[in-house]
């Protein structure tokens, strides 16, 4: 299913998750992207605060990453202009998560528009709904092939099957090459190290997104190493 794919972002993280798409595969997919800078949208009439400059064109998945909270009353409006038939709106920090989600989340719904927000936008591995599972094919969860020296327990070459939306997945299989796995311990905490070095997802106690993703990366090669 070759989806038409049109971006809505900001800041650090919609920047880099864009980036990164824009270079990939699914490239000769995107038929748009927008940095939606807008901070504050009218209650009453949100669609008066659409900036004059945003593109609309017909899309099938809408991406929303990382928009300022109080400008999600826009997506609904922007849905309905592009035809989009599905929304993803990944929550990477939770001072982004848009003000009545759930108001948006049942308009959407009622507008026979498909929703979800996966917390990591990492965390994403298979969906209900068609466009999300076949852009969830490419990225998402991570999964690796490994080729390894099983008598050194030494990772030879790291193969990505599955990238992370973000893209560290794929810069950090180069590295993982002379990396030892004898000590699992020590592998977990220089492949940890190598993803925060990466990722831009929001890390605090109250709730620990760069972790998470962290160890969905860590467990992805763990997975994929011989069993000993």
């Amino acid at each position: 299913m070759n989806e038409r794919i049109y971006i809505l972002y900001h800041g650090s993280f919609g920047e880099l998750v864009t980036e990164h798409l824009a270079t990939s595969e699914f490239a000769d997919r995107i038929v748009g992207f927008y940095d939606l800078k807008v901070a504050s949208v009218s209650l009453d009439e949100p669609e008066r605060d659409m900036p004059d400059d945003i593109p609309l064109p017909e899309c099938d998945l809408l991406l929303v990453l990382g928009i300022l909270p109080k400008a999600g009353d826009l997506v609904p409006i922007i849905a309905a202009k592009t035809c989009a038939k599905a929304v993803l709106w990944p929550i990477e920090d939770p001072n982004l998560i848009p003000e009545g989600r759930y108001s948006i989340e049942e308009e959407l719904k009622n507008m026979g528009v498909h929703v979800e927000f996966p917390e990591p936008f990492c965390a994403l591995e298979r969906s209900d709904d068609g466009l999300v599972n076949s852009f969830a094919s490419a990225f998402g969860k991570p999964r690796f092939e490994l080729k390894v020296n099983e008598k050194k327990k030494i990772i030879e070459v790291a193969k990505v099957i599955r990238d992370t939306p973000c893209g560290s997945a794929s810069k950090i299989a180069p590295r993982l090459a002379g990396l030892a796995y004898n000590d699992l311990k020590s592998f977990e905490e220089q492949v940890g190290q190598m993803h925060d070095n990466e990722c831009v997802a929001y890390m605090g106690p109250d709730r620990p997104i760069m972790q998470q993703a962290g160890e969905l990366l860590i467990k992805a090669l763990k997975d994929a190493l011989p069993e000993s």
